[in-house]
Protein backbone atom coordinates (compact mmCIF):
# COMPACT_ATOMS: atom_id res chain seq x y z
CA UNK A 1 0.00 0.00 0.00
CA UNK A 2 1.21 3.62 -0.75
CA UNK A 3 1.68 6.34 1.38
CA UNK A 4 -2.08 7.63 0.20
CA UNK A 5 -3.82 4.92 0.96
CA UNK A 6 -1.95 4.39 4.59
CA UNK A 7 -3.03 8.22 5.01
CA UNK A 8 -6.65 7.40 4.49
CA UNK A 9 -6.88 4.08 6.68
CA UNK A 10 -5.31 6.36 9.15
CA UNK A 11 -7.89 9.26 8.73
CA UNK A 12 -10.74 6.60 9.06
CA UNK A 13 -9.36 5.22 11.91
CA UNK A 14 -9.42 8.47 13.51
CA UNK A 15 -12.75 9.31 12.58
CA UNK A 16 -14.96 5.94 13.48
CA UNK A 17 -16.03 5.39 16.84
CA UNK A 18 -16.83 1.17 16.07
CA UNK A 19 -14.28 -0.08 18.10
CA UNK A 20 -14.82 -2.70 16.12
CA UNK A 21 -13.78 -1.04 13.11
CA UNK A 22 -10.57 0.85 14.35
CA UNK A 23 -9.24 -2.71 15.06
CA UNK A 24 -9.92 -3.77 11.89
CA UNK A 25 -8.31 -0.24 10.39
CA UNK A 26 -5.33 -0.47 12.88
CA UNK A 27 -4.63 -4.20 11.51
CA UNK A 28 -5.34 -2.99 7.98
CA UNK A 29 -2.35 -0.30 8.79
CA UNK A 30 0.11 -3.01 9.45
CA UNK A 31 0.15 -4.59 6.26
CA UNK A 32 1.96 -1.75 4.39
CA UNK A 33 5.59 -2.76 2.41
CA UNK A 34 6.81 0.41 3.35
CA UNK A 35 8.85 0.17 6.38
CA UNK A 36 8.75 3.54 7.18
CA UNK A 37 5.04 3.77 7.35
CA UNK A 38 5.46 0.73 9.78
CA UNK A 39 8.03 2.12 11.86
CA UNK A 40 5.65 5.33 11.93
CA UNK A 41 3.02 3.34 13.39
CA UNK A 42 4.76 1.57 15.68
CA UNK A 43 5.88 4.80 17.49
CA UNK A 44 2.52 6.18 17.15
CA UNK A 45 0.84 3.31 19.43
CA UNK A 46 3.46 4.47 22.05
CA UNK A 47 0.94 7.76 22.69
CA UNK A 48 -2.00 6.47 24.02
CA UNK A 49 -4.33 9.13 23.04
CA UNK A 50 -3.87 7.99 19.65
CA UNK A 51 -3.87 4.40 19.76
CA UNK A 52 -5.71 2.53 23.12
CA UNK A 53 -2.79 0.51 24.99
CA UNK A 54 -4.87 -2.99 24.16
CA UNK A 55 -4.58 -2.13 20.86
CA UNK A 56 -0.86 -0.82 20.58
CA UNK A 57 0.29 -4.72 21.55
CA UNK A 58 -1.84 -6.11 18.64
CA UNK A 59 -0.38 -3.22 16.46
CA UNK A 60 3.22 -4.25 17.63
CA UNK A 61 2.45 -7.91 16.78
CA UNK A 62 0.76 -7.33 13.48
CA UNK A 63 3.52 -5.59 12.55
CA UNK A 64 5.88 -8.48 13.67
CA UNK A 65 3.94 -10.46 11.25
CA UNK A 66 4.40 -8.70 8.21
CA UNK A 67 7.61 -9.60 6.27
CA UNK A 68 8.45 -6.34 5.83
CA UNK A 69 7.77 -5.04 9.47
CA UNK A 70 9.67 -8.02 11.47
CA UNK A 71 13.11 -6.33 11.67
CA UNK A 72 11.43 -3.05 12.79
CA UNK A 73 9.02 -4.39 14.90
CA UNK A 74 11.72 -6.51 16.94
CA UNK A 75 14.10 -3.84 16.89
CA UNK A 76 11.36 -1.31 18.32
CA UNK A 77 10.39 -4.25 20.65
CA UNK A 78 14.45 -3.91 22.10
CA UNK A 79 14.59 -0.10 21.73
CA UNK A 80 11.58 0.81 23.67
CA UNK A 81 11.63 -2.33 26.16
CA UNK A 82 11.66 0.00 29.40
CA UNK A 83 8.00 2.03 28.49
CA UNK A 84 6.29 -1.56 27.10
CA UNK A 85 7.55 -3.01 30.27
CA UNK A 86 6.01 0.22 32.14
CA UNK A 87 2.79 0.08 30.65
CA UNK A 88 2.22 -3.37 30.53
CA UNK A 89 4.33 -5.59 32.71
CA UNK A 90 1.79 -5.64 35.39
CA UNK A 91 -0.78 -7.27 32.97
CA UNK A 92 1.52 -10.17 33.09
CA UNK A 93 -0.84 -11.78 29.90
CA UNK A 94 -0.68 -8.59 27.93
CA UNK A 95 3.45 -8.84 28.45
CA UNK A 96 3.82 -12.54 27.57
CA UNK A 97 1.39 -11.76 24.39
CA UNK A 98 3.66 -9.15 23.59
CA UNK A 99 6.68 -10.65 23.69
CA UNK A 100 5.66 -14.17 22.02
CA UNK A 101 3.96 -12.06 19.30
CA UNK A 102 7.51 -10.09 18.53
CA UNK A 103 9.81 -13.05 18.90
CA UNK A 104 7.75 -16.10 17.60
CA UNK A 105 9.30 -15.44 13.44
CA UNK A 106 12.75 -14.97 14.94
CA UNK A 107 14.64 -17.45 13.21
CA UNK A 108 18.48 -16.94 12.64
CA UNK A 109 20.98 -17.25 14.88
CA UNK A 110 21.76 -13.61 15.06
CA UNK A 111 18.07 -12.92 16.60
CA UNK A 112 18.82 -15.73 18.76
CA UNK A 113 22.05 -14.05 20.28
CA UNK A 114 20.04 -10.66 20.18
CA UNK A 115 16.86 -12.25 22.23
CA UNK A 116 20.04 -13.58 24.61
CA UNK A 117 21.72 -10.46 25.09
CA UNK A 118 18.30 -8.64 25.80
CA UNK A 119 17.40 -11.12 28.36
CA UNK A 120 20.64 -10.70 29.83
CA UNK A 121 20.30 -6.81 29.83
CA UNK A 122 16.44 -7.03 30.61
CA UNK A 123 16.19 -9.79 33.81
CA UNK A 124 12.70 -8.43 35.36
CA UNK A 125 10.03 -9.76 37.28
CA UNK A 126 7.04 -10.58 35.26
CA UNK A 127 8.97 -10.84 32.18
CA UNK A 128 11.29 -13.91 32.71
CA UNK A 129 9.03 -16.78 32.52
CA UNK A 130 7.77 -15.63 28.51
CA UNK A 131 10.83 -14.35 27.55
CA UNK A 132 12.22 -18.08 28.98
CA UNK A 133 9.62 -19.12 26.87
CA UNK A 134 10.72 -17.22 23.55
CA UNK A 135 14.18 -18.00 24.10
CA UNK A 136 13.46 -22.08 23.73
CA UNK A 137 10.28 -20.75 20.74
CA UNK A 138 13.51 -18.83 19.10
CA UNK A 139 16.08 -21.41 19.56
CA UNK A 140 13.98 -24.27 18.25
CA UNK A 141 12.84 -22.03 15.20
CA UNK A 142 16.66 -21.80 14.47
CA UNK A 143 17.67 -25.26 14.75
CA UNK A 144 14.99 -26.31 12.28
CA UNK A 145 16.19 -23.67 10.12
CA UNK A 146 19.39 -25.23 10.49
CA UNK A 147 18.12 -28.49 9.95
CA UNK A 148 15.78 -28.46 7.55
CA UNK A 149 15.86 -25.23 5.26
CA UNK A 150 17.74 -26.65 2.78
CA UNK A 151 16.43 -30.06 2.60
CA UNK A 152 12.79 -27.73 2.26
CA UNK A 153 14.44 -25.55 -0.43
CA UNK A 154 15.93 -28.91 -2.60
CA UNK A 155 12.26 -29.95 -2.37
CA UNK A 156 10.32 -26.83 -3.46
CA UNK A 157 12.88 -27.06 -6.73
CA UNK A 158 11.91 -30.64 -7.49
CA UNK A 159 8.45 -29.66 -7.45
CA UNK A 160 7.83 -26.87 -8.79
CA UNK A 161 10.83 -28.30 -11.69
CA UNK A 162 7.75 -30.80 -12.55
Amino acid sequence: MDEDVWEFIWMKFHSTTAVSEKKILLEALTCSDNRNLLNRLLNLSLNSEVVLDQDAIDVIIHVARNPHGRDSAWKFFRDKWKILNARYGEALFMNSKLISGVTEFLNTEEELNELKNFIQLHKVGSAVAPLSRALETVDANVRWQRLYREELFQWLRRTLKQ
